[in-house]
């Protein structure tokens, strides 16, 4: 057995960049689909039965034992939303002025990295080490419009670490499994206002947290051509912990910075299973499919504890730092689908295209501005070019079409203030991403 890259596995970690991520999600709900570059090209189609490099250690880790050499995988993907609320907005503490129609752009620029290894450890057992993106979400309104007071910016960053082996059972089927460390950051911020915009200030809640869970998926091989897999993904629990703040002039009118050591929230990232099919139809041509269905049910509220902030005492502000912020959610569990092809120009050369359709898990009567989703459609291109023995590079790129969204969820209490969110989002995004493959031969 090959002697594993330690060392050389730490520092792509470090130099990938996942110490300073940010990351922008455009699927449905904040699930991403982007845990390497190449299969931005297929969108994804056969990810759990394809197993044509070291990602397949997150996808599906029974495809590790058709390795014959260790593999590095490097990827990155650029995000780029583009998103528009269009509708009214109106705020209990601006003297009841009722509500103002408002024009907001919540769409910018993400990047989610990806690094993956894999290695044979003899003839049946395949090792791999995994370091990705599964959940992201990312809205920015900023601060010019009405709209700030319901949220400026929303985040969540889910960064998922996994070791994971493969066994052969027969010389047809595999069967792999892992454990999973997901550390886990969010943030949730807003202004808080009294009387009139004069008195804005900042309410900042940021929170971190690490869960475990696991993931696991079969592979059986029909023949060197024909393959199914499926694989299935832990719900993970995250129990966040972090600060709330609430500073600026209404904070200084009470002659106070108001803080809170003890904000917290609760979040359940959903389990969800794949179902994936490849076939190469003869040497020019392969196609492939995937069917994943996600368990979103688990998320029904959104409850910050401990944020600081203001609430009324016989009339008065008061500052506290006990206020509860409950957003319902009520998500449905989805499918996504996609199917994809790919055809093999020349020894080194292989062209890829996919189509999809996302399910959202956002109710009509609960979708919000800091989630403002909707169904999707999404077509896809790539290609990949194996510049060397050793060296292979993807590049890909998808669309992604949204329908448009109606917001108009439960008014939305934060302490002493109340808005209520009337309109409609109309948005898409593209996804470009690139791969280098690095076969240790």
């Amino acid at each position: 057995m090959k002697r594993f890259l330690v060392g050389s596995l730490w520092a792509l970690i470090r130099a990938t960049g996942f110490g300073v991520l940010t990351s922008q999600a455009y699927a449905a709900g904040f699930q991403l689909w982007e845990q390497d570059g190449a299969s931005v090209g297929n969108y994804h189609a056969g990810y759990a039965a394809e197993a044509a490099n070291a990602s397949t250690a997150f996808y599906n880790p029974a495809g590790l034992t058709r390795f014959k050499n260790q593999q590095i995988v490097m990827a990155g993907a650029g995000v780029f939303t583009s998103f528009k609320y269009q509708g009214t907005v109106s705020v209990n503490q601006l003297d009841d002025s009722g509500p103002q129609p408002v024009t907001a752009q919540g769409g910018s620029v993400g990047f989610i990295p990806a690094l993956h290894f894999a290695t044979p450890l003899n003839d049946k057992i395949g090792f791999g080490f995994s370091v990705d993106v599964p959940f992201g979400l990312k809205t920015d309104y900023g601060k010019s419009t009405i709209l700030r007071y319901i949220s400026t910016e929303s985040s969540v960053m889910v960064v998922d670490i996994s070791p994971s082996i493969g066994f052969k059972l027969t010389d047809k089927a595999s069967l792999g499994l892992g454990p999973d460390v997901q550390i886990m950051k969010g943030e949730f911020d807003q202004i808080g206002t009294f009387a009139d915009e004069t008195m804005d200030s900042n309410g900042i809640n940021q929170a971190s947290d690490t869960g475990y869970g696991y993931h696991a998926g079969a592979l059986y091989e029909f023949s060197p051509e024909t393959r199914v897999g499926m694989s299935y993904h832990s719900q993970v629990v995250h129990h966040l912990t972090g600060r709330s703040s609430f500073t600026g002039p209404l904070a200084e009118a009470l002659q106070t910075n108001i803080r809170s050591r003890q904000a917290s929230v609760n979040i359940t990232l959903p389990p969800y299973t794949a179902l994936s099919a490849y076939h190469r139809l003869h040497n020019n041509f392969a196609i492939m499919g995937s069917v994943i269905y996600t368990q979103w049910n688990l998320i029904q509220h959104l409850v910050l504890q401990n944020v600081a902030g203001i609430k009324l005492v016989n009339g008065d502000p008061t500052p506290s730092t006990s206020i509860v912020v409950d957003i319902p959610q009520h998500f449905r569990n989805t499918w996504n689908v996609s199917i994809g092809a790919d055809y093999f120009a020349t020894d080194k050369i292989i062209l890829r295209t996919g189509v999809g359709f996302d399910q959202t898990p956002a109710r009509n009567a609960y979708r919000n501005v800091q989630m403002p989703d909707n169904n999707r459609f999404v077509v896809a291109l790539g290609g990949h070019y194996q510049a060397s023995q050793a060296i292979g590079l993807d590049l890909g790129w998808m669309h992604v079409f949204m329908d448009q969204a109606h917001v108009n969820p439960p008014p939305q209490v934060t302490g002493a203030e109340v808005g209520v969110t009337n309109g409609s989002v109309k948005g898409g995004a593209d996804v470009i991403a690139g791969q280098v493959t690095w076969d240790i031969v």
